[in-house]
């Protein structure tokens, strides 16, 4: 797909993604008990109704690009074909149970092993961020006006590294002891990515299993805005030549070469 049709196609997603964090929101506000899944993972009535918007409004812009989705039973078991839509309807299910602010929504689109759009909306922030190519990255506010988060100016502090609230491991922890000083916070959701393409933080490091659709619309985000995000090898988070969902962790920065210092740093702590 070409730059102006992809930026096409997201400008055409933004409606839809805050249409499902309209209804999601709403849904929070009035209180919505889990159900749980075989794995154990809590999925809710919001989760599902805001599935069912972002495949009708993917479908009906693009009906020929098929979607993966974590509410669809039997994407996990599909290979990622060359040209995709990863969804994930509600990102943070357990701090959108928990009544908190950090739960995002997130649609990606995946083009022959790299994500090239993104989009990632934190309905209870108001903040909406999205990406259609490098150097293409923005945070749109809730009257329309674009914010170019590409090329930020960062001044001299200590690193920011983000940290998933419910899977901060043992081997985490020793990472992040190897790389101080650095702040560390705590934060649900794949909202963590949208703030290193913000620049209002530096990396985002999680060395537990994860899927495919915690973290394409991120991976988009932040390369469209110079980052990088590896796996703990050290290998792209996405090639050609990658065709299953499950991720066995990665390192997420706001640079290269942050990225590469805080994979060696991984191998040091092992």
């Amino acid at each position: 797909m070409d730059l102006t049709s992809r930026q096409q196609l997201v400008e055409a997603l933004i409606p839809v993604i805050r249409r499902a964090g309209a209804l999601v929101r709403s849904l929070q506000k009035t209180g919505v008990a889990p159900n749980f899944k075989p794995d154990g993972s809590p999925v809710t009535r919001a989760d599902l109704a805001s599935h069912e918007i972002l495949c009708a409004g993917c479908k009906a812009l693009a009906a020929a690009i098929p979607i993966i989705s974590e509410e669809d039973e039997n994407s996990a078991t599909q290979a990622l074909k060359p040209l995709s839509f990863v969804i994930d309807p509600l990102d943070g299910t357990k701090e959108f149970v928990r009544g908190r602010d950090e739960f995002t929504i997130n649609i990606a689109l995946v083009e022959n092993g790299h994500a090239t759009a993104g989009l990632i909306y934190a309905p209870a922030r108001e903040r909406l961020f999205f990406s259609y190519g490098n150097g293409y990255v923005f945070e749109e506010a809730p009257d329309g006006q674009c914010r170019d988060l590409f090329n930020r100016i960062v001044t001299p502090r200590r690193p920011i590294v983000l940290v998933s609230r419910t899977h901060l491991d043992r081997q985490t922890e020793g990472l992040l002891s190897t790389l101080q000083p650095c702040t560390i916070r705590k934060l649900g959701s794949s909202l963590k990515f949208a703030l290193i393409a913000a620049a209002e933080a530096d990396a985002y490091v999680r060395l537990s299993p994860t899927m495919l659709w915690d973290c394409a619309a991120g991976l988009a985000l932040v390369e469209a805005a110079g980052g990088t995000v590896l796996r703990t090898d050290g290998s792209p988070l996405l090639d050609e030549k990658r065709r299953t969902l499950r991720i066995d962790g990665f390192i997420a920065a706001r640079t290269p070469q942050l990225a590469q210092r805080i994979n060696t740093a991984q191998k040091l702590s092992l």
